[in-house]
């Protein structure tokens, strides 16, 4: 029988996308764009496909999945917002076109809702979604295999080679190798630990604690390659020394051993009460179950404290973290100044205050930098980044926080729809688990609750629409729950009257 030829190119485009996405800021590429630090490589892929596959496709059956109702809604709000900024006055920054900067922020929205929609649309069987899963580890294993590679110069040689710095210069705009930090084939460390939590570590944390693999055969026929993975990985992002990836990682563990808990803790209550002959009573369950709740408050309490003190002392940032003097004198930005850290708080501080000087619409995607001079604390002319960014950098200042700058950029109407859209991909993934009725698919709904917490933490370091992991991790959830319902009419089919 003879296929397609379109059938092949597109299957190729989709794998070489997903084996690409650890490359988030390829050179061509950014050059092409006028010199922006987002340009994943994986983009390039992405537009062949829409235009071969997905908007054939659209035209063809004219429909879209229903849960992207609320994210075509916030690029609409995110337009008007932008459209309704060129009424209001707007300072002047260094002579930057207000326009453009929303066109870009709006482009990015684009890209991020195109990756989104392709990735439903690519992913319709579940010997589609197991393939994909495959390439999605081999992108996974390139930038583990890159940041090993550097660790391993820079803590054996006390450098970088200079074939390695020139590798590095073709594979990102950036062109940078970091002083004991990895980077992978990212930008910068921060957005490798980004790119590890919204994608890889949910899939290979989460199939790990279910026992579930993309894959037949086991190391030792004890391991499966999600188990391996999730360790190189973990190492790898502990490599990056990305503060908040640790905290996002630390963060699925943490739901992950308080849900096993509550788990347990359901059953032993449930048979205890069937040995004694009738329901536990509502007081006693309450009771017991506020202990372990607080028992667990309280021991990652510790592991969190005994983490900052391991810390402290390997990671020079994090040297004052328990200088409570400091604290007591300086308040918390001073405190957060000796952690490297106080920047970011500025970041955050300013635009807040720019969603308080617009908070229903926002000042239009790419806006809040404009207002950055005259809204910055004044603790921030005290800090070098801060006064560099606001009187030399040629850039536009940005929140360096999502959840900040959908407030100061699309107002409380954008971020209320962000957040719908986000829930409505956190229901899915309870459904799917809960309803799954195999292991495969209440694997698949645990993963998705991974990837939903992972984006939520992130967002608190990143605020960019234009890298492809958090689009690709909704669009696996959607397709989760395409499968498994899927399978459940294939097993039991409606019977006609």
């Amino acid at each position: 029988m003879k296929t397609n030829p379109g059938w092949h190119l597109k299957n190729i485009c989709w794998a070489l996308l997903l084996v690409a996405l650890p490359f988030t800021s390829f050179p061509i590429l950014a050059s092409l764009l006028g010199g922006t630090a987002v340009a994943p490589l994986s983009a390039l892929f992405l537009f062949v496909l829409m235009l071969a596959a997905y908007l054939p496709d659209v035209l063809k059956h004219r429909s879209i999945p229903r849960q992207a109702l609320p994210l075509i809604l916030f690029l609409l709000a995110a337009i008007f917002s932008s459209a309704l900024a060129n009424f209001f006055p707007i300072e002047s920054f260094r002579g930057a076109s207000v326009w453009k900067n929303a066109l870009e922020g709006i482009l990015t929205v684009f890209l991020g809702l195109a990756f989104y929609l392709v990735t439903i649309q690519m992913l319709e069987t579940r010997a589609a979604l197991r393939d994909s899963l495959k390439w999605i580890y081999l992108g996974g294993l390139i930038t583990i295999t890159a940041s090993v590679v550097q660790a391993g110069f820079w803590h054996l040689r006390g450098g970088y080679p200079t074939a390695l710095k020139v590798l590095q210069w073709y594979l990102t705009s950036s062109g940078k190798l970091f002083r004991a930090r990895v980077t992978g084939v990212a930008f910068e460390p921060s957005w490798l630990a980004n790119q590890l939590n919204t994608l890889y570590l949910p899939l290979w944390l989460g199939f790990s604690v279910t026992g579930y693999s993309a894959f037949k055969r086991k190391l030792f026929g004890i391991f499966t390659a999600e188990n391996i993975l999730l360790g190189l990985g973990i190492v790898t992002l502990f490599l990056s020394f990305s503060r908040i990836g640790w905290l996002t990682t630390l963060a699925m563990v943490a739901f992950l051993v308080f849900r096993a808990a509550d788990k347990s803790m359901n059953a032993f209550l449930k048979k205890r009460a069937a040995r004694a002959g009738g329901e536990s009573q509502k007081g006693p369950r309450f009771l017991v179950k506020l202990g372990l709740w607080l028992g667990l408050i309280l021991a990652f309490g510790l592991i969190i404290l005994l983490l900052g003190v391991f810390f402290s002392r390997i990671d020079p940032r994090m040297k004052y973290l328990f200088d409570l003097e400091r604290y007591r004198k300086f308040g918390v930005l001073g405190w957060a100044s000796k952690l490297s850290f106080a920047e970011r708080i500025i970041y955050w501080i300013t635009a807040f205050r720019v969603f308080l000087h617009r908070p229903f619409f926002g000042v239009g995607l790419g806006g809040s930098g404009f207002f950055f001079a005259r809204l910055t604390p004044e603790f921030g002319y005290s800090l070098p980044e801060v006064v560099r960014y606001l009187f030399s950098e040629n850039v536009i200042p940005n929140a360096k926080n999502l959840w900040v700058r959908l407030l100061s950029e699309t107002g409380i109407v954008g971020f209320s729809l962000f957040c719908a859209w986000l829930f409505s991909h956190w229901h899915t993934a309870q459904r799917i688990e809960k309803q799954g009725q195999d292991k495969e698919t209440r694997t698949y709904g645990l993963v998705g609750k991974l990837f939903i917490i992972a984006i939520l933490m992130e967002g608190f370091s990143m605020d960019s629409f234009g890298l492809p992991y958090i689009w690709i991790a909704a669009g696996l959830i959607i397709t989760f729950l395409r499968i498994s319902t899927l399978k459940s009419e294939t097993e039991n089919p409606k019977t006609v009257p």
